[in-house]
């Protein structure tokens, strides 16, 4: 009889066992930092806000270099799973003031409207002269690292239509090829936007498994759509998390990272600036865990930028 038990009792922790939550994945290098975010919007660079409904990634170090939010540039942000919004206004701003400065393009003065799923893009092709350019197109994966506008409606100098110049053999990469390829490049009249090159700092990477026009918004989806939103451990609504690894802020280092961001109003999303966040840390409180860990309540970075 105390065989069985003995044997039943075997069974049910073997059960429990496999039923546990799977452990951590290992970090990719030493000294990476695991950061998941969920409901939070992040201020990429001035007048522009990407929104994070959920984000699983790995913060990596650069060479020689320790994780630090006081410098973007010292790491890249591997991205495991998550979904992106961004909207046309946003990204209108995005591309005028960073994406083609950087690329060294004679388009200039884009304007970008998401209509009924489709891309409406208006600006300039500066060639000696300024010519109109007007276009409508449709977005998709070029490249589990890069997304496609395809034009499939295009106007130069308000005239001369697409047709017409495919008949011509005239191309839009004829005439607005950037210099700088690796931030953006053209093929035929298709737009090639690397993931990598579309933000300013931290480099992103990671595996891009969809993008959509969701309404007024560009919707990216990295890894299974179906990934569950990460889950914080006290339960928080709105948060960044960000753990294990080695990450300098301000003047503290934390090994074995346990650092937790919580938005202190979790009526809306988490909104956050990484330029800012001193400003956003002095304005709310914080309380060490006895598991060594801390948690740090935060105000909105729009609530404190606007008593400033």
């Amino acid at each position: 009889m105390k065989v069985i038990s003995r044997s039943i009792l075997a069974l049910f922790l073997s059960t429990t066992s496999a039923m546990a939550a799977p452990a951590d994945p290992k970090p990719p290098v030493p000294g990476a930092v695991r950061m998941q975010v969920h409901n939070a919007q992040f201020h990429v660079m001035e007048g522009v806000v990407l929104s994070v409904a959920r984000l699983d990634a790995w913060m990596i170090p650069r060479p020689g270099q320790t994780v630090s939010l006081d410098n973007k540039t010292s790491f890249t942000l591997q991205i495991r799973s998550g979904e992106t919004h961004l909207r046309a206004e946003d990204l209108t701003t995005l591309t005028n003031y960073y994406l083609l400065p950087h690329a060294k393009t004679p388009i200039k003065n884009l304007t970008i409207r998401f209509d009924g799923g489709t891309v409406a893009v208006k600006g300039i092709v500066h060639k000696g002269v300024d010519v109109p350019l007007e276009g409508k197109g449709t977005l998709s994966l070029a490249s589990d690292s890069a997304i496609r506008l395809r034009f499939t409606d295009l106007k130069v100098a308000g005239v001369v239509k697409k047709g017409f110049l495919d008949f011509l053999g005239i191309k839009l990469s004829q005439v607005a090829q950037p210099e700088k390829e690796s931030r953006f490049y053209i093929e035929g009249d298709d737009i090639i936007l690397p993931i990598a090159a579309l933000f300013p700092p931290p480099r992103v990477a990671g595996k891009l498994t969809s993008v959509r026009i969701d309404g007024n918004e560009m919707v990216q989806v990295f890894g299974p759509a179906n990934s569950p939103p990460p889950a914080a451990p006290d339960g928080a609504k709105n948060y960044i998390y960000f753990r294990g690894g080695r990450m300098k802020f301000g003047k503290l280092t934390m090994e074995d990272v346990d650092l937790e961001l919580v938005d202190k109003d979790p009526s809306n999303a988490f909104d956050f600036s990484l330029d800012h966040y001193q400003q956003q840390l002095a304005a709310g409180y914080s309380k060490s865990l006895l598991s060594m860990g801390l948690v740090v309540y935060m105000p909105d970075y729009a609530a404190i930028s606007k008593k400033k």
